[in-house]
């Protein structure tokens, strides 16, 4: 079994007690959809790109406000490293699906943590001159973050964060090499609950 679907097993298993008892308690109204806006920071090999727009979109729900699970889509804009005349570029998109949790340590203020499993698809490619080559790639891999917000009233919230995305371009193989690489991702974000 792959290590990122053993984690969210994993994860899936330890918040099933959390969600019999929310459900015993008629608790589970703790719908929220958040959504981030930041700048994406490459490492990969000789690029470091850290000039690019990072989007992300989760729906989730925490059973009494506290643990749950979320699905999200996140774009990581684009790593690109110019030499000469030929440009390099990789442009991944991720789908995700994880656990979250938030906890009031005063007040109004909370601090965040989620992490999970991720699919990510990556366009990557080359242009020297006029003549451009590009190919895409599926891959599994994982993501975790966190962050600290206030509640600005009952049903929003506004945070800072920290995620990192753990992508993969390539197969892994024999006679094919695949390149891992770590997105990190600063962001303000904006959470709303019903």
């Amino acid at each position: 079994m792959h290590k990122p679907l053993l984690a969210a097993v994993l994860a899936v298993a330890a918040v099933s007690p959390f969600a019999a008892k929310a459900d015993e308690n008629n608790q589970l109204d703790n719908f929220f959809v958040a959504g981030n806006l930041g700048q994406s920071n490459y490492r990969i090999g000789g690029i470091s790109d850290k000039s690019d727009v990072f989007q992300n979109v989760r729906f989730g729900w925490r059973w009494n406000g506290l643990v749950g699970a979320e699905i999200g889509y996140a774009y990581l804009g684009q790593a690109k490293n110019t030499v000469d005349y030929a440009t390099a570029y990789a442009k991944p998109r991720v789908g995700q699906l994880g656990v979250t949790a938030k906890y009031n340590f005063y007040n109004n203020w909370y601090v965040t943590g989620h992490g999970g499993y991720l699919r990510s698809r990556t366009t990557a490619g080359v242009t020297v001159g006029d003549v451009s080559a590009s190919q895409r790639s599926w891959n599994n891999g994982w993501y975790a973050g966190a962050g600290v917000g206030y509640d600005v009233t009952k049903n929003v919230s506004l945070a800072l964060n920290y995620d990192n995305y753990h992508v993969k371009y390539g197969r892994a193989g024999a006679s094919q090499s695949q390149v891992n690489t770590n997105v990190a991702a600063y962001s303000a974000s904006v959470e709303y609950r019903f």
